[in-house]
């Protein structure tokens, strides 16, 4: 079984308010991918800590984009070594976004 991989990734915002409190933290998002290749319904499942990445994880999986047609078959998602993800049942897709302070200013 091939792994899902988006031909495109934005990079990854870490929000400023984490920077200043030099906070790492993990989202899990869950979404599926429309028939143009973008995903769709993009939601938080889990957040750690709560109330600190949500925003930018949900931008980050929302600026992701797949061949079209994807998403129809329900597969890993990857994604630029700071994501992983597993496939979640009729082509949902869940991702856990992690941001982590190395390589931050």
């Amino acid at each position: 079984m091939s792994d899902l991989e988006p031909f495109f990734r934005p990079r990854l915002q870490y929000p400023e308010r984490a920077l200043r409190l030099r906070r790492e933290g993990r989202v899990i998002v869950e979404f599926c991918i429309g028939q143009d290749g973008a995903p769709q319904d993009v939601r938080v499942v889990e957040a750690v800590p709560p109330g600190l990445f949500e925003q930018s994880a949900l931008r980050y999986a929302a600026g992701l984009r797949y061949h079209p047609g994807e998403g129809k078959r329900p597969h890993p998602v990857e994604s630029m070594g700071q994501a992983i993800g597993q496939a979640m049942g009729q082509g949902r897709q869940r991702l856990e976004v992690r941001f982590e302070m190395r390589g931050q200013a």
